[in-house]
């Protein structure tokens, strides 16, 4: 048996937009709230990291690690049902693919903008559903 997890509505935070919660609520429904807190805490905690990755990767013109990073990176976003950030960052893995940097920069910033938009509202979804 699974711990009931609070689902998010448009009335509970009706400014999100980072994430797709009526996706978010129906990919997770069956999830025990401890697994989605876990799924949601190791994003929180390696998102630092994952981040300054690709600025070095992006600073050093290193493709071959751009690419892989950012693929990583967009399939951990894709747990959480974000559809502008998971653009990103595969705007980011195919520049690096085609050893392109045109335009990296502003890509790079829309997506620590709309990444920390994410990491908002997950940080919120997490105290709303506290135990």
């Amino acid at each position: 048996m699974h711990s009931e997890t609070r689902i998010i509505n448009n009335n509970d935070i009706n400014y999100m937009a980072a994430i797709d919660w009526t996706q978010f609520n129906e990919n997770f429904q069956y999830y025990d709230r401890d697994i989605i807190e876990e799924v949601i805490n190791i994003f929180i905690d390696e998102y630092d990291l994952r981040i300054g990755n690709l600025k070095k990767n992006i600073e050093d013109k290193d493709f071959t690690n751009l690419a892989f990073n950012a693929h990583s990176l967009k399939s951990v976003i894709a747990n959480y049902m974000a559809p502008k950030a998971y653009q990103l960052t595969l705007k980011l893995e195919n520049l690096a693919k085609n050893n392109s940097d045109e335009g990296i920069d502003e890509i790079f910033t829309e997506l620590m903008n709309e990444t920390q938009e994410l990491l908002l509202e997950l940080k919120i979804y997490l105290k709303n559903n506290e135990k």
